[in-house]
């Protein structure tokens, strides 16, 4: 029998080593090696955190949701040994070899979290219309005037945009929300997938997380790919037939929302943590971007100010070319 403890133990005394996967803040992901086999410790020096992160864990692999085993949790050391998942994201999976099937067990995954009421672990807060608003505001202020230097009237003016587009998001169905359901949060271990990150899980939008997914500026999946998956989230699904109608009625906007979130999130991520390595997601988003506003066609103002910033990022992307 594994002594996790003692895992633990050897990893902070410092004689067992560990290879950081990323870290954050308070938050460290550590891959540690024994006996020819792999685990991962988590530290967290906010002790309250890591055992709700812990319990929410254990209650979704309880529920038959593919996440990472919790095997033991340290209140000492602020610790907590997990399964390796290994590091083949659905992204590098996708980009490397053009195969989407994992998406659909992804879909399929995501329906069932849906499925889920409240259980121990999960954040208190839901995530709703004030929540969707603040994602717009975040987009003006690191996309629109951090990144692209419109001027903060400018912005102004896209309020009542934002705010219906966030109150039609809002009249759509809830479930158990991931938050964050894109392919660099699921993984590929030989013939299922693990989904991570869940700190961010609280009640909200079911088509918020299926647009994560679906639009994820990652990969830019083809139409039919993103039908598809779509289709098959709600074949899994609980929802009843006036509830899908619901939802999809809503999808167009939860897409505008993640996609203006996602940009704004690749630009803060580049310019202010330095990160560049994000800005080549920036177009792919802004693009999905437009694809949304021209079949909604509901809002002119939007439409005009992410046409401008396109050619701003695209005469950027140039002129870091010709630097180069």
């Amino acid at each position: 029998m594994v002594n996790y403890l003692n895992i633990i133990e050897r990893f902070i005394s410092g004689t067992l080593a560990g290879e950081q996967i990323f870290g954050g803040s308070n938050r460290i992901f550590s891959r540690v090696w024994v006996d020819d086999k792999s685990y991962v410790i988590l530290i967290d020096q906010n002790l309250e955190q890591l055992v709700r992160y812990s319990k929410f864990l254990q209650n979704l692999f309880r529920y038959g949701i593919p996440v990472p085993d919790v095997y033991v949790l340290d209140d000492k050391s602020c610790a907590m040994i997990m399964e390796d998942i290994g590091s083949l994201s659905l992204y590098k999976w996708s980009r490397d070899t053009g195969d989407f099937t994992p998406h659909f067990r992804a879909a399929k995954a995501l329906a069932k979290i849906h499925s889920i009421g409240n259980i121990p672990g999960q954040l208190e807060s839901e995530f709703d219309f004030t929540d969707l608003l603040y994602e717009t505001q975040y987009f003006a202020r690191h996309f629109l005037i951090g990144y692209c230097n419109f001027p903060e009237c400018a912005c102004d003016e896209l309020l009542d945009e934002f705010s219906t587009i966030a109150s039609t998001a809002a009249d759509s169905p809830r479930g158990l929300m991931h938050r964050d359901f894109q392919s660099q949060n699921i993984f590929i271990m030989g013939e299922v997938i693990k989904i991570v990150d869940f700190q961010g899980a609280r009640k909200g939008f079911a088509a918020y997380d299926l647009a994560s997914l679906v639009e994820d500026p990652y990969l830019s999946l083809p139409a039919n790919i993103r039908e598809m998956i779509i289709e098959t989230y709600l074949e899994n699904s609980i929802l009843n037939l006036t509830e899908r109608k619901i939802l999809i009625d809503s999808y167009p906007y939860h897409a505008l929302q993640r996609l203006l979130q996602a940009t704004a999130a690749y630009a803060y991520l580049s310019r202010v943590q330095g990160k560049l390595r994000f800005e080549g997601f920036i177009i792919p988003a802004l693009q999905g971007i437009i694809r949304w506003l021209s079949g909604i066609n509901e809002f002119p103002i939007l439409d005009d100010v992410i046409q401008q910033s396109l050619a701003t990022v695209r005469k950027r992307k140039t002129k870091h070319w010709r630097l180069r």
